[in-house]
Order: structure tokens, then sequence, then C-alpha cells
């Protein structure tokens, strides 16, 4: 044979054998260990998120917790994600080697009980337990607040806005320390968006679809530390904890509305802020 066709031929050969080593590597780190709490707000979204994550390569084991038995059902989960098993807190699972399989922990609705036992550091069920492990042991952790959320729109339709303000502040206060512990906050409907983009950032998972990276590119930012040089940029600042949509429509009139970096921004906020073609923007 040639030996310039050979060498063609034995580097073809050699970066075929690279890309599909580097593509196996890739998949294997879309592992996530998704853990559900028994919420059924945002529980239709996170489940459209999950199915999206699962047709970009993403493999999942699922814990439930014994509310997720009794509210969700197991026989839901199954079938909504497509899997033959799930695991229980009967089970006893070893925490330590369900932490070693996956790369990251995912909550696709967090209730607000669940919420209050992380940001109190307890760990009495077997939800908890993986998270505090997971923190203790720097595994990433990304969860949906929208059902443990005080200003969510579902929530207030279905329970309505009677809290006093004392208990608001309180279950705001349970989101931000949860916040300060690293655990990144996001809503159901853009549960997908946040898990690829830490994918592509941190796990060198670059094969997402042009379609999911088109989506993703077009998901309203907020803009940090960024104030605007234009001085004539009719412009408001709100000093509140949670943003909600209402708050967005409130001041309309401006093109730009300007938030604490802490604050949290629901999603029907950003919503909303699209919809007006105006920016929230954290100082």
């Amino acid at each position: 044979m040639n030996p310039e066709l050979q060498n063609l031929i034995q580097n073809a050969l050699v970066e075929y054998i690279v890309n599909r080593v580097v593509a196996k590597l890739a998949q294997r780190q879309k592992t996530a260990l998704v853990l559900f709490t028994g919420a059924t707000i945002g529980f239709k979204q996170s489940i459209e998120s999950l199915n999206k994550l699962q047709q970009n390569g993403w493999k999942f084991q699922v814990v439930i917790s014994k509310a997720a038995e009794e509210v969700l059902t197991e026989d839901l989960i199954k079938t909504s994600l497509k899997i033959d098993c799930v695991i229980k807190e009967d089970d006893k699972p070893n925490i330590k080697e369900l932490l070693a399989q996956n790369n990251l922990i995912i909550i696709p609705s967090l209730t607000i009980n669940t919420a209050s036992k992380i940001a109190n550091c307890i760990s009495d069920t077997l939800i908890t337990n993986i998270v505090s492990k997971a923190m203790m042991g720097g595994k990433k952790i990304i969860t949906s607040i929208n059902a443990c959320c005080i200003e969510n729109e579902e929530r207030k339709s279905i329970y309505g806005d009677n809290v006093t303000q004392a208990y608001k502040n309180r279950l705001v206060n349970n989101l931000e320390t949860i916040k300060s512990y690293g655990i990144d906050l996001t809503t159901s409907e853009n549960l997908f968006y946040k898990v690829e983009k830490y994918s592509k950032k941190n796990l060198n998972t670059n094969n997402l679809s042009v379609n999911n990276q088109n989506q993703i590119d077009k998901q309203p930012e907020v803009v940090e530390n960024k104030l605007p040089q234009e001085k004539n940029l009719l412009s408001v600042k709100l000093d509140k904890k949670v943003i909600s949509r209402a708050d967005v429509y409130k001041n309309r009139g401006y093109n730009c509305i300007f938030v604490d970096k802490g604050s949290l921004i629901t999603d029907l906020a950003y919503e909303e802020a699209k919809k007006l073609k105006l920016k929230i923007m954290k100082e």
C-alpha cells in the first residue's frame, strides 16, 4: 500500500477512535441523581425539562420521598421519565455510592418543608440526608423553587395570598440561605437550561444540539454588575427579595428594573420582562 495512503487511513482511524472515546466519556459524565420531594406545583414543567435532558443524553437515578410516594406516586414518576425503577426511603440505599455514581444532583421541585430542613441543616429523611452529604462532598445541586417560592403565581392561585409578611420573610430567608450554601436555584420551566449550562461549563459536554443551544441562548438574562451608560435610560430600583410578574408589570413604563444581587426573580417575571421588552438588571 502507498505509504501516504496508509498514513491517511491511520490518521483518519485514530481521529475516529479519539472522537468516539471523547463522546463516550462525555455521555458518562451526564449522570444525575434526581430527588422528588412530593411537590405538585411545577411538577409538569419539571418533567418536561427532565425529558428534554434525557433526549440530550442525560441518565438519571431517581429517588422519591415518602411524600412523593403518596402525592405523585411511584408509577407516575416511572411513566413520566420512562424508567424502570425508583429508589425509596425504605430501600435504605447506600448514599455514598449514589453520589459517586452521579455528577449532579437535581431536585425538580422543592417543597417548603424540605427547603426549611435544608436551610436549617436538618437531615432526618433520605432526601435531606442525600443533600447534606452532597454538600459536604462538594457535589453540585440544582433545584427548582416553584413549589416553595411564596410569590409563585401557581401557588397563589391554589392557596391564595393571605400569608403574613413575617412568614413570607422567613420562607424567602430559607431560599436565600439555601442559595448561600452553593445550591443553584431555578424554576421548573428553566431547569433544562440551567442543567445544560452547568454541563457545558463544568462537564465538558459540548454536544448540545443546535436547536437546544438556540433555546438556551434565547433565555432571558439578568445582567449583573453592569450599569447602563445611557443617561436617558429610564430605570427604577426595586428593594424586594422576590421579584414577581406583578412587580414587572407595575413598572412597565420603565426600560430597566434594577434589583439587589441576592434577589430571587420568578420565571413569570422573566416572561413579563421579555414581553414588555424591558431589562432586569442586578446591582
